[in-house]
């Protein structure tokens, strides 16, 4: 495993440790005592956070996370309290914060939805690597796809309204198939506009998203579902989100396939079985 995924892991959680420590020092603008009781309580529950990842990455492996379940009862039982405290601080509900404190609160709150999500591939590839995922084969209405899909995307989001139809398959694991696949978009294509359109071809429907962005140079196709592959090692994240998306949507009986070019864009294409 390469050793940026390390820092990347820990470089967030660093990052907002030491926020914490300016923000309660004052270097951004004063603050009440409530502000600070938010920011120390972030501060705390940090270092747990640190010492959780830095003993999966050490001691358990990335590999081995869902192997013990304690894993992830540490991490909500850290994390849900951050949120909370970031919540009520970006809420003003402890106090107005300024602007430079309102900038700061934001960027933290990113940081810790960034660990979040790659916290939680971690625990989906660990699932996946012993055999511990299994599918459902349940009928459900496609727009859950779609709107997961709008949601991630928000203003970047153009397509045309689909006609109803049923997919078959797990609709849990395809709809974060389809929210990793979109999040991609969203960080690595360096355009604000991308289209989806769905075919329904009566027994199976194909979902097609483009963006005119950056793009990359593949020899092998097949590379960019690899776990831990990333086009650049300047992209945020753990290089897991393709990896699941191909995992979960080909576990639901479905297809993906994967097109890019440098500078002209990037093309997947996925292709789920409907009832007719």
């Amino acid at each position: 495993m390469p050793n940026i995924t390390y820092s990347k892991l820990l470089d967030p959680v660093s990052d907002i440790i030491s926020l914490m420590e300016s923000m309660m020092r004052g270097e951004f603008g004063a603050t009440t005592g409530d502000q600070r009781e938010g920011y120390k309580r972030i501060h705390a529950y940090c270092w747990g956070l640190h010492t959780l990842v830095m003993d999966v990455i050490t001691s358990l492996g990335i590999e081995n996370a869902a192997t013990r379940p304690v894993v992830l009862e540490r991490f909500n039982a850290l994390n849900d309290p951050i949120k909370s405290a970031l919540g009520s601080l970006a809420s003003g509900f402890d106090g107005v914060l300024a602007e430079e404190q309102h900038e700061v609160v934001e960027h933290v709150r990113d940081s810790a939805l960034s660990i979040e999500r790659m916290m939680t591939n971690i625990w989906h590839y660990s699932l996946l690597q012993h055999d511990m995922l299994t599918y459902e084969s349940d009928e459900f209405d496609g727009a859950v796809l779609i709107q997961r899909m709008k949601t991630v995307l928000q203003n970047m989001y153009h397509s045309e309204p689909p006609a109803r139809f049923l997919v078959i398959g797990d609709e849990t694991y395809l709809t974060y198939a389809f929210s990793e696949l979109v999040y991609n978009v969203r960080q690595h294509s360096g355009v604000d506009d991308v289209t989806i359109r769905t075919q329904d071809f009566g027994y199976r429907v194909d979902f097609a998203i483009l963006d005119r962005g950056k793009g990359c140079r593949l020899t092998d196709k097949q590379a960019a579902f690899l776990p831990f592959w990333q086009s650049s090692t300047d992209n945020p994240g753990l290089g897991l989100g393709l990896y699941l998306a191909k995992q979960f949507i080909e576990g639901s009986g479905g297809k993906i396939a994967f097109g890019s070019v440098p500078n002209r864009g990037t093309l997947v294409k996925v292709s789920l079985e409907t009832v007719p």
